[in-house]
């Protein structure tokens, strides 16, 4: 406890350092994010499907398997739960070891493999945090662990010590108020930007429910310093509504648009796992089988310059073969 007391107290003494010079390095040493990404998120539900229980050989085996996957489909990124409940799926210093993703210490290092793996098929690999380990209105395990100081020190253990490509936060953020989110948020990037790691935040695709909530999409989008990219969730279809007459996705991928008065990348994240289902309330996804390919058209022509689907389980999913063979051939 003491050593880890010891590491917070240099790591806060590098952020409020970087905090102060931050404005005047920021164009020497920001990484940028790439035009061109397709990724895939792999969650902590795609663990415990594919990885979860596996001795050293099983895993690796199996994420090797899962990478070939990726790139079959025509995709060149990842984004891995690394943290989804206050936990972790490397062996950390500030989190217990994860039994979401993994049954306690696993006796390797899967993070390590993980990211060796994706490497060496030519993938990226981007850490995905849910920071606070909070989700349908509770904090996961130890809340006392869902602090902004050990936030940004566990995102310093995983840039420090592995080679991940980037650090990814989703969309759940708590009621603490957004100056202290974004105190939090602008401590990550520095943090990140000064490793070469790019750092991302995916909201959720409703701006009116962000804007109600603790993430500040205005802001992040605003000036430099925040984050390298957002990629809203846009999980709509352009046939949204009983009638099937709402352009609902076409609609929120503007609204973001138009507040990224900075010109920070945007990519989208696509709903994969709505492909071909019969949804009353949005009845696109079942209407058509170009649904991805046709948002991915429509958001490059707003500006985006990647997208990533949810999840992984998607891609071996018959409901999707369709979609996912459509997207493809986006390129």
């Amino acid at each position: 406890m003491k050593g880890f007391r010891r590491f917070l107290a240099v790591l806060l003494c590098a952020v409020f350092v970087m905090g102060v010079t931050g404005a005047s390095t920021e164009n020497a040493y920001a990484a940028a994010a790439p035009a061109g990404l397709k990724g895939v998120w792999v969650s902590f539900l795609d663990w415990q499907i594919y990885l979860k229980g596996k001795d050293q050989a099983s895993f690796d085996a199996s994420f090797s398997h899962m990478c070939d996957n990726t790139l079959a489909h025509g995709l060149n990124s990842l984004f891995v739960h690394v943290r989804s409940h206050n936990d972790a799926v490397y062996p950390s210093g500030i989190y217990p070891w994860s039994t979401e993703m993994l049954n306690g210490n696993p006796g390797f290092d899967p993070l390590a493999d993980m990211v060796a793996i994706a490497h060496s098929k030519g993938l990226t690999f981007h850490a995905w945090i849910n920071p606070y380990g909070f989700r349908n209105g509770a904090y996961s395990g130890n809340a006392a662990l869902a602090n902004h100081n050990n936030i940004v020190a566990g995102v310093t253990e995983i840039v420090t010590r592995y080679a991940v490509d980037g650090i990814h936060f989703d969309d759940y953020f708590p009621p603490v108020g957004k100056p202290a989110v974004n105190a939090m948020v602008a401590a990550v990037h520095n943090v990140c930007a000064s490793t070469g790691k790019v750092f991302g935040i995916s909201p959720q695709g409703n701006l009116d429910n962000i804007r109600a909530s603790s993430a500040d999409a205005d802001t992040w989008l605003s000036a430099p310093g925040y984050v390298d990219y957002l990629m809203p969730q846009i999980y709509w279809s352009d046939q949204y509504g009983a009638a099937a007459n709402v352009t609902m996705y076409s609609n929120r991928i503007a609204l973001f648009r138009s507040i990224d008065k900075a010109g920070i990348p945007l990519y989208v994240g696509l709903a994969g796992y709505r492909a071909g289902q019969a949804l009353n309330y949005d009845p696109g996804w079942g209407l058509r089988g170009d649904n991805l390919a046709t948002q991915v058209d429509k958001a490059r022509a707003q500006g985006y310059t990647g997208y990533c689907v949810y999840r992984y389980s998607t891609l071996d999913s018959p409901a999707a073969a369709g979609e996912l063979a459509n997207l493809a051939t986006r390129g």
